[in-house]
Order: C-alpha cells, then structure tokens, then sequence
C-alpha cells in the first residue's frame, strides 16, 4: 500500500512518517525544493518536488497512491491572506487531484482553532460545537473543513477530518518550546486567574488516532477531535511543567487588560493591514478556554490516549535537555 504524506519535514509530519516506515510502508513525500529534506532522505522515501499551489506536482504525488495524510499548510504566516491561499486552496488542489484516483483513505490534519474557543468552560468542545474561528488560521482550517466535506458528499471522497489542539513532545515548534523555557527561568506569566481550560496533544497520541482514523472503514466523512485524556487548567499545566523541570511553581500572573489590548491590536492589524502577528493571538488565546472532548473518538476509533501529560512532559523535556534548548546547568 502506497501512501503520500504532505508536510513530512515538519514537527507532525516527521513523527508520522519516521512510525510508518518503521512499519515497512511504502512512502512518498511532497516536499519543497528549499525544504530541509536530510531527515526523509536519510530515511530512503521517494520525494516529489513541488507545493499545495502547484497542480502538475500534485498531480505526481498522488500517481498510484492509496493513502493520504495531510499535513503541509501555512501555520504562522505574518500575511493573513496567506493562511486562505495554502490551506484552502492549496487542499482543494490536492483533493482535485485525488480524484479519480484509487484514494482509499485521505486524512486531513485540522486543528481546534477551526472551531474556536468555548464561552463557557463548563462546556467542552464536541464536534456538534458550532464553529466560530477568530482568527485567520481558524477561519482558513475552518474553510478547508468545509471544501473537504463537499467532496464528501458530492462525491464519496473518502476523507476524515482530524481537529487537533497544542500538540507536544521532542521536536516541536519553537513557539511550545520557548513556554518551557520561560517557566525554566520562572519568567512565565499567567494572564487573568489561569483557570481556563486547555487541551494538549501528545505526539504519539496524534499519530495513533490518525493510524485509527486510516484503518477505520467507518470513519469516512467523519470530523474526530484528537488530544489527550482530559483538558487542563493553565495553572495545572504550569505546574506540571515546572514539577518535572524541578523547578519552583511560580504564580507571576498579568492583568487579563493585557490580553484584551493584544487583541484589539491583532483584529486592527487583521482587519486594515492584512497583518496576522502570532504573539498578539497566543496572549489572548491565554484567557479563552481551548478544552474539547474526546469521546466521539474514543467511541468510534476505539482511540484511548497512551501517553498522559506528565509522561510526555517528561519525554519532551528529555528531549530539550538532550538539544541544548534549555538553560539547566
């Protein structure tokens, strides 16, 4: 079975691809010709060269492929108009391209921002959850949920939708990676009581449901959230990470008029200059309860989270302290 993995040289991506091989399957990799492409090569997978906005290259991916994880998408781009033109125009070429093709499965990596925060945290997010984006990455993994289910129902297009929230562990992004730094050096700050809720994603967690997700013949124009057991408080997250970097648990907290400032600041830039800036978003994203619900999955899937949250803590600060990202002596 042949399988074509979009965004293989990212954080996701690697991780999935180094599981598949490891398995013995038989890969392919839609890459750039400027990206850091060692790590597949070293790995011996076929590589094709070209992007989500380029059709003929598409066109070769998917030659002869049977399953599709994608992955590639714009993530943090300062130009908002970015967001649009990758991830949804960019998918639809992707899946114009499947079409008429042998695609047994096509897995699609979404994100909870497609759905946007809960006003209440009482209430976890579902995938019955009306969605609300606000911002332009939101709104654009929101848009591609919507391209991708038409396919669905226009033509039995065998996608599954995969809405995940932070995912963690050894080779993350630097954006998490700096979170543990900052509460390394005690310089972390708490914006409003730190008692909203997030939801985490394991690495390993991620690529078992997705694997779940392929082999799931009933999983097909289904929408799955995708994390850990249980979502935690902001506090409660602090203060594991600070537990297993054995360091003390620091309450440095701002007013929550920092947060609102930011995002007044990130709507006008939006709005006027066409300008997204991810620092602006990821303070005020500190008040906003970002908790979902994993029961559909569990039920479904038969998908059951192995790695807890300190466990993976514990292996990604491993990690950081084996890549030198951290300051312990």
């Amino acid at each position: 079975m042949k399988t074509l993995v979009t965004g293989g040289t990212g954080f996701i991506g690697s991780h999935l691809v180094e599981w598949l091989v490891g398995r013995g399957r038989s890969l392919r990799c839609l890459v750039r010709p400027s990206g850091d492409k060692k790590h597949l090569e070293k790995l011996g997978i076929e590589l094709v060269y070209g992007d989500l906005l380029n059709k003929e290259s598409l066109r070769k991916a998917v030659d002869s492929i049977d399953v599709v994880y994608h992955l590639a998408g714009e993530v943090y781009s300062k130009k908002s108009s970015d967001y649009r033109k990758v991830n949804v125009e960019g998918t639809g070429n992707l899946i114009e391209c499947c079409l008429g093709k042998s695609i047994r499965k096509f897995i699609y990596f979404s994100s909870i921002a497609a759905v946007g925060p809960s006003k209440d945290k009482e209430k976890l997010l579902n995938e019955d959850t009306p969605c609300n984006p606000i911002t332009p990455y939101g709104k654009s993994k929101y848009e591609a949920e919507k391209l991708i289910s038409l396919y669905f129902n226009q033509y039995n297009f065998p996608a599954v939708i995969l809405r995940a929230p932070i995912v963690y562990g050894p080779g993350q992004s630097s954006e998490v990676t700096r979170i543990f730094r900052l509460i390394q050096r005690g310089q972390f700050r708490i914006i409003g009581n730190g008692e909203v809720l997030k939801s985490l994603c394991y690495i390993d967690n991620l690529i078992e449901a997705a694997i779940l997700a392929e082999q799931n013949e009933d999983s097909k124009g289904k929408v799955y959230f995708v994390a850990d057991e249980k979502p935690y408080t902001v506090i409660d997250l602090v203060r594991t990470i600070a537990e297993v970097e054995n360091v003390e648990f620091t309450h440095h907290r701002m007013s929550p008029l920092a947060a609102d400032l930011c995002w007044i600041c990130f709507m006008l830039l939006d709005k006027f200059m066409g300008i997204s800036i991810l620092l602006l978003h990821t303070i005020k994203a500190m008040t906003l309860n970002f908790g979902c619900d994993i029961t559909k999955a569990q039920r479904e899937l038969s998908y059951q989270p192995r790695i807890g949250l300190k466990e993976g803590i514990q292996k990604t600060v491993e990690w950081l302290y084996e890549k030198k990202l951290t300051n312990h002596e």
